[in-house]
Formats: C-alpha cells, structure tokens, sequence
C-alpha cells in the first residue's frame, strides 16, 4: 500500500467515524424531541426510541449543505391504538416533528 492510499483510507475511516457519531447524537436528539412532542400532547411515546427512515443532503438557510434524516416513532392515545410519528432533523437541529 503507497502512502497515498494509506492517508485515502485514513480520511476514509475519519469519515465513517464521524458520520456514525454524528448519527448517533442525532438519534439521540430526535428521541428526546419525540418524547417532548408526546409529553406536550399527553401521549404514550412507545418503545421508547426512535427508528431510523431515511438520509438525504439539504441546505441550510447560509447556504451550506448539511444531512437531513427522518426518524420514526411509535405512539399511543391509549396504550392501545398504534401511530406513527416523526422527527426530521437537519444537521443536529429539529426541524420538524409529526403527530
């Protein structure tokens, strides 16, 4: 391996690392964001997290591009009937929840 494949696979690995950080901090923010949004509407948030949907590119309003994903959640009125419910973030921001 030449030392320029080597640094290629250095920032190759760099950027696996960051993105699987990252999308774990925003997981982590959706689940928050959907536990608030059940909480405000005197919901049940099931299962207690949220699942990953989808991942895109979008750009924030300076312009810049920054990854938009969708995450899906589970919640009832009545511990009964299941909903679905989600939380798209753009970048590390909440953009917008569903009920």
């Amino acid at each position: 391996m030449s030392g320029e494949s080597g640094i290629l696979l250095l920032i190759a690995l760099g950027l696996l690392a960051w993105l699987w950080q990252n999308s774990l901090l925003a997981r982590e923010t959706a689940a928050r964001a959907a536990r608030e949004a059940c909480r405000q509407q005197q919901l049940q948030l099931l299962d207690g997290s949220v699942a990953f949907r989808n991942i895109g590119m979008a750009r924030l309003p300076g312009g810049r591009v920054a990854l938009r994903r969708t995450f899906l959640f589970a919640y009832s009125e009545d511990g009964m009937e299941r909903r679905t419910g989600f939380v798209i973030m753009l970048g590390n921001h909440v953009e917008q929840v569903g009920l």
